[in-house]
């Protein structure tokens, strides 16, 4: 680690000439199987060296290598990483307003989520609230999606369900949505799931259906809800900022183009195979609650003030919460 650092601090003290061969490294907490992973930062990695001919390669850093999910800012920041999957969801007290993008109600699918997303992290007022302010520059910015909810012993047939149950989050805006069901939520890393769920640690979880089997939990979920929305999550693959301003103009521009075809590349696989991963959990067993129309606008109405009341805290403290809400509201159109 020690010598990782020297070579990073080296690395950002010389700016790169407009040929020199470029290796940046790139560190997330994904198995490499995972397809944000296969579908999001190795696409990434192929495109941007694709962009620039060979002049990027990349050192890829998957599993937690280099550090856990809270360590990802501090890994880009230092110098010890140049890119890393930073989800603000676990670091919310230093991107309070990117939970935005988990909020319910404003998005049916993980490309409009990103849409909104994409455009308030890459250029919008996250990126000058936010992620420039921490030292990162949002390379891909990309939302999975309407999440389901889902149990381990507790079958799920009315919201009712969830009232006291500890249920995995995800940090920041997650706490909001599941304390709004009367849930519990315990935060940590989606990685130790499957452990949690085994332990009776948490009675259920969040996520897509897509993310069942990456996580290994169709074997030790039993109830899962379907056709419900009750938030989402997002992710970034963000570049420390100092690093960026010192490549070559054309490089910067390769590397956004790849960023962005990646991060579009990345939502439209989860939109395509949620499907095919909800035919799969019901394959291994899993009971779904299927909420029908009227379950569903009661889901809506309990969920509703969140958004609201999400805002009014950030604004509360001096954040542009409000702002930031109306912003993102208008990207996902």
């Amino acid at each position: 680690m020690f010598r990782l650092l020297i070579a990073a601090l080296c690395a950002l003290a010389a700016p790169a000439l407009a040929q020199d061969k470029i290796v940046l490294k790139l560190a997330d907490t994904l198995p490499t199987t995972h397809y944000m992973s296969t579908e999001g930062a190795k696409f990434f990695m192929a495109r941007a060296t694709e962009l620039t001919q060979g002049r990027v390669t990349f050192e890829y850093y998957p599993s937690e290598q280099l550090g856990k999910a809270r360590d990802m800012l501090k890994l880009a920041t230092s110098g010890v990483a140049d890119i890393t999957y930073i989800a603000p969801g676990y670091v919310s007290e230093k991107f309070p307003l990117a939970g935005v993008a988990e909020l319910p109600g404003y998005f049916n699918s993980s490309c409009q989520g990103t849409k909104g997303f994409y455009a308030l992290a890459h250029g919008g007022i996250l990126d000058r609230q936010e992620y420039r302010p921490n030292g990162v520059v949002a390379l891909m910015a990309w939302n999975l999606g309407p999440y389901q909810l889902n149990t381990r012993a507790v079958k799920l047939r009315t919201l009712a369900d969830f009232k006291g149950l500890k249920m995995r989050g995800a940090g920041g805006t997650w706490d909001v949505i599941l304390r709004s069901l009367g849930a519990i939520p315990v935060n940590f890393p989606a990685p130790e799931m499957r452990e949690a769920l085994e332990r009776g640690t948490i009675d259920g979880s969040i996520g897509p259906a897509i993310s069942m089997k990456p996580y290994d939990l169709l074997t030790v979920v039993r109830y899962m809800t379907r056709d419900a929305a009750f938030g989402s999550f997002a992710s970034t693959f963000s570049m420390n900022l100092r690093r960026f301003r010192a490549l070559p103009a054309d490089i910067q521009t390769a590397l956004d183009q790849a960023g962005r075809e990646a991060t579009q590349h990345l939502c439209a696989y989860v939109d395509a195979n949620e499907q095919l991963a909800f035919d799969e959990a019901e394959k291994s067993g899993i009971t779904f609650w299927r909420l029908n129309a009227a379950e569903q606008a009661n889901l809506r109405e309990t969920l509703a003030p969140v958004a609201q009341e999400w805002a009014k805290a950030l604004d509360a403290r001096h954040l542009p919460g409000s702002q930031v809400l109306a912003d993102f509201a208008a990207a996902v159109q």
